[in-house]
């Protein structure tokens, strides 16, 4: 049990540092995106406007330190 909790913590402050890092871009559909981590393994869901914003997501979360993988599951509205 005292192995999963340092993992947890660390995936909720990574959690944490995407959701900020998303909302301080300045495209109002990042921050309804839903983001999730686990073991450094990061899953971001949601629709978004634009191919553009879709990409500016993907490489926001990249650049986030900790992101072991990025799952893209962000649909572009039509």
């Amino acid at each position: 049990m005292e192995t999963t909790l340092p993992c947890v913590s660390q995936d909720q402050d990574l959690q944490r540092r995407i959701i900020n890092f998303l909302a301080a871009r300045y495209l109002p559909s990042l921050r309804q995106l839903h983001v999730e981590v686990d073991q450094g393994i990061v899953t971001i869901r949601g629709c978004v406007t634009s191919f553009y914003e879709k990409q500016v997501a993907i490489h926001s979360c990249q650049r986030v330190a900790g992101v072991r993988q990025l799952v893209d599951a962000v649909d572009v509205a039509r």
